[in-house]
């Protein structure tokens, strides 16, 4: 920051990250793949007046590191002013204890205890597939590292965090159908894991969506499982309301502000202090403070995700929202853990209230984000009859716009579930397009 002021930045930042991540890949019964990888390095912001340059490097040498200093004033000094920016963050002084972000037995978990967890969770899948005509990958990843930040308006931090991914996909061949699913964990805490269950549930959803059919189209209710709600909200919802898709006006929501848009039993937030939550932390990726945001209260939308840019812009608060891909990327907005409260009962309760409709296990559909209309293939999707599951279904969409989505969610569930994109229970959507054949 010394060196960046002496060249003459009026703002500087520096942010930097260094990671280990070790993966073992299986196949049926053989490794198939094995490789530890680190990285290291250090990006620099340099602002004059109201011109940004930005660069970085691969390596924590001093000498590349103030190559990359020197390179983002030149660079600032040739950009063309953004009048819209204001200033990079101020440390308040009053950050939150965040628990559960690093755990010492992730970071130093030996190659023959990730080989066993490996054979753990094909053990369980081969169990459940035994006399059936099948084949199984499998992984493990564990991964640390640890990010700091500097700038010079008195923001100085560090944080350690770890993690571990675990999952298993089977193959099942039965005649002339062919069809798999999958399963896995994302943990903090190695306590918490547990392969055999990894590959019991890989197993025994494959066999779950043999001999898929189409149904006749129409309306009808859709229950949304943990991973496919988490897919349609956390990526599909959670886009709508970063300020700086809003500030463009490419979101569903931008002029939604304070207005209901969602039926009245919802409530969404985004925390980033949830003890050792996969999107936890005790500062963003610009070095301010965490907190809990609230986002969608009793239906009514109360709030968007800001980074210090979107929030001088609008003159709010400024919610700790900024994310970065690695020390190679700057600033954007992203959720940290995005939380739909749950209600009551189970997946099957919800299902057994369900004369005719459709449940979604899996999607990988997204709506548009400036339009909010949605149309999801049910990847793994199961057809409902008086209560229950029927058979699996195939060639089989779902069709609603996210707005109306939100407020058709008559039913959510307590069965809550981390999934990579937000923490959810399963949910009753009462009406949808459902076109099918």
């Amino acid at each position: 920051m010394k060196h960046a002021e002496k060249l003459g930045a009026s703002q500087a930042e520096a942010y930097v990250g260094q990671s280990r991540a070790f993966a073992i890949e299986a196949e049926n019964s053989a490794i198939r793949n094995a490789e530890e990888k680190r990285d290291a390095g250090i990006g620099v912001r340099a602002v004059i007046d109201k011109r940004i340059g930005f660069a970085f490097v691969t390596t924590l040498s001093k000498k590349d590191v103030r190559e990359a200093v020197t390179s983002s004033v030149k660079l600032a000094r040739a950009s063309i002013p953004d009048p819209e920016f204001v200033s990079l963050p101020a440390s308040d002084g009053s950050y939150p204890i965040v628990k559960g972000l690093f755990d010492k037995n992730i970071a130093e978990l030996p190659s023959d205890a990730t080989a066993d967890m490996i054979i753990r969770i094909l053990d369980a899948s081969k169990e459940v597939l035994e006399g059936r005509n099948y084949a199984i990958s499998a992984g493990v990843q564990s991964s640390s590292g640890m990010n700091a930040i500097v700038n010079s308006l008195g923001i100085s931090f560090s944080e350690k965090r770890s993690s571990i991914f675990l999952y298993c996909s089977p193959v099942v061949k039965e005649t002339d159908d062919q069809t798999t699913s999958y399963d896995y964990q994302l943990t903090r805490d190695l306590t918490e894991i547990n392969p055999e269950q990894v590959g019991k549930n890989a197993a025994e959803l494959t066999l779950s969506v043999l001999g898929p059919k189409t149904i006749e189209s129409g309306e009808m209710p859709v229950v949304f499982a943990p991973l496919g709600g988490g897919t349609v909200i956390g990526y599909g919802f959670a886009g709508a309301v970063s300020a700086e898709e809003v500030q463009k006006g490419r979101s569903y929501v931008t002029d939604a502000f304070g207005d209901v848009i969602a039926s009245d039993n919802i409530e969404i937030f985004d925390d980033a202090l949830l003890t050792g939550g996969l999107g936890s932390r005790t500062f963003d990726a610009e070095g301010f403070r965490s907190q809990r945001t609230s986002i969608i209260e009793k239906g009514v939308l109360k709030g968007f995700l800001h980074n210090s840019y979107t929030a001088y812009k609008d003159k709010v608060p400024n919610t700790g929202n900024a994310s970065r891909p690695s020390y190679s990327g700057l600033p954007s907005i992203s959720t940290s853990n995005l939380i739909l409260s749950p209600g009551r009962g189970t997946l099957d309760d919800l299902v057994s209230e369900i004369d005719r409709g459709v449940l979604c296990r899996n999607t990988a559909d997204r709506p548009n984000m400036t339009t909010g209309d949605l149309s999801a293939m049910l990847y793994e999707g199961f057809y409902i009859e008086r209560g229950e599951i029927k058979h699996p279904l195939k060639n089989t969409l779902v069709g609603i716009n996210m707005r109306d989505l939100l407020q058709r969610i008559n039913q959510v569930g307590s069965d809550t579930k981390a999934t990579l994109a937000m923490i959810t229970p399963s949910f009753v959507v009462e009406n949808a397009v459902v076109t099918s054949g």
